[in-house]
């Protein structure tokens, strides 16, 4: 199954709004004028502005997400840009620095970093 291609265009959240993560690419390979994204362009980037998760001391401990720590999975293999990757919109798991126990856990659950979701916002472009 194919996956749209994330672009500068795309929109990466974290699951608590408005945390989002847009970050500045300038590679060759554009879909409708905007840079693909690799991971490099993502890991790293902070979550502007810094979503609306509240800080706790715990428990349960919880992090505003304020940076991508890790993304894992989602790249094309035969789309690349400088030898890396293309990221797609499925397929990946990717991470902050915040922390969350999400639904309310029954019992209790360790806080874990928050995941990431991303939507394409093109249709033009596929990789797999």
């Amino acid at each position: 199954m194919s996956a749209r291609v994330l672009t500068t265009a795309s929109t990466l959240t974290c699951p608590h709004p408005p945390g989002a993560v847009r970050p500045p690419a300038a590679h060759p390979l554009t879909v409708a004028g905007a840079s693909v994204l690799t991971k490099a362009d993502v890991v790293g980037r902070d979550v502007l502005p810094a979503c609306a998760l509240p800080v706790a001391q715990g428990p349960p401990q919880t992090k505003t997400c304020t940076k991508v720590t890790s993304w894992n999975g989602g790249e094309a293999v035969r789309l690349t840009v400088n030898g890396a990757g293309v990221l797609l919109d499925q397929g990946f798991v990717a991470k902050t620095d915040g922390l969350d126990v999400g639904v309310p856990p029954d019992p209790p659950q360790p806080s874990l970093p928050p995941k990431l979701s991303a939507t394409a916002n093109q249709t033009w472009l596929r990789g797999e």
